[in-house]
């Protein structure tokens, strides 16, 4: 009966997303073509392109040393070279999974292919994506403020979201540790019958409430938010050179191209992939997303939506290719041992 229940959820599921997908790509391409998208690709100016995979490569570095920072703090102490690889792989799973469920892999492999303990993979995990949604509320509000008069809405409401954002993002961060202890005492109550799961959740959900308040312990907060800054210009910039790339050869510079107001649509389409409804394979509302957004703040309808496609078949199959490339490598590497977290600093 269980298994009845998520099967049909699951069909429902791919039904709606496919559903959704279907309905965005029907509508774009009731303004645009296959030729005006193709053209966009295959006249993109080289040396932007290799700007962007630059900036796109440097990003996954400082992403992979975000996670080894904190990893560092609680006692484990991954080869650099081996993160990135999973950062690779974790960025691939995250473009093919909906609402973000693809980060999890990370765990995943942290755990079986690099010997992190459970705890400390999933509070790197953790405290990386809090950092992300704090680091995302000032660019938000910077690039609100820049953009000012050519916003469709009052600069104070969107403001007031960017600070609710950040407010939101600060405040899971500070409670985290104790809804890690609430986790574990609802754990605690479950029955009999579930004592297995009650005995691994209760592990788990200690050895996570261990790490994150060692990492806390060790100050590494500051220099995490200051990383995961750097994470999110690196990847708004090489998102912009990409899109400067394709539209250069179409007679649009910088100044056509105000980065605080590209910045927007990018933030609005990768918002929109967050959602637990967003298409198939990172498809859908994320196109969507895009040509609206870019519609609203002032760009030719054309190329809001000719671009909405574009741009996104050219950094999924980037980011495919890497994460292939990420995971032949990782499954080619012998698994490292698992070793104890080294004890605090007295």
């Amino acid at each position: 009966m269980h298994v009845d229940r998520t099967r049909r959820k699951s069909l429902v599921y791919i039904g709606f997303s496919l559903l959704l997908t279907t309905g965005v790509f029907a509508w774009l391409f009731a303004h645009v073509t296959w030729r005006q998208v193709a053209d966009l690709i295959l006249a993109i100016d080289l040396r932007l392109v290799g700007l962007f995979v630059f900036l796109s490569l440097s990003m996954h570095l400082v992403r992979t040393w975000r996670y080894r920072v904190i990893l560092n703090s609680v006692g484990e102490t991954p080869g650099f070279f081996r993160l990135f690889l999973v950062v690779l792989v974790r960025s691939l799973c995250v473009d093919l999974l909906p609402a973000r469920t693809g980060e999890l892999v990370y765990i995943y492999l942290l755990r079986m292919k690099l010997g992190v303990e459970l705890g400390a993979a999933t509070a790197s995990f953790a405290l990386a994506f809090l950092f992300d949604l704090m680091a995302l509320a000032p660019l938000l509000a910077v690039a609100l403020v820049l953009a000012g008069r050519h916003l469709p809405l009052s600069p104070l409401t969107l403001l007031g979201a960017g600070a609710a954002l950040l407010a939101l993002a600060a405040l899971a961060l500070h409670w985290l540790p104790g809804l890690l202890r609430l986790g574990f005492r609802i754990g605690s109550r479950l029955p009999d019958s579930a004592a297995r799961l009650r005995r691994w959740l209760r592990r788990f959900l200690a050895a996570t409430h261990r790490q994150v308040r060692r990492a806390r312990a060790r100050g590494v907060y500051a220099p995490v938010f200051g990383l995961s800054l750097a994470v999110r210009l690196l990847k708004y910039t090489a998102l912009y050179v990409l899109l400067l790339a394709m539209l250069h050869p179409q007679g649009y510079a910088p100044g056509t191209l105000p980065f605080p107001k590209v910045f927007l649509g990018f933030s609005a389409a990768e918002m929109a992939a967050s959602l637990p409804l967003s298409g198939i394979a990172g498809f859908g509302a994320y196109q969507g997303a895009w040509a609206l957004v870019f519609i609203l703040l002032g760009f030719p309808a054309e190329m809001a939506q000719a671009t909405s496609i574009s741009h996104h078949v050219f950094t999924q199959v980037y980011g495919y290719l890497l994460g292939l490339i990420g995971a032949a490598w990782l499954l080619l590497l012998p698994r490292a041992r698992p070793h104890l977290p080294t004890p605090p600093a007295p």
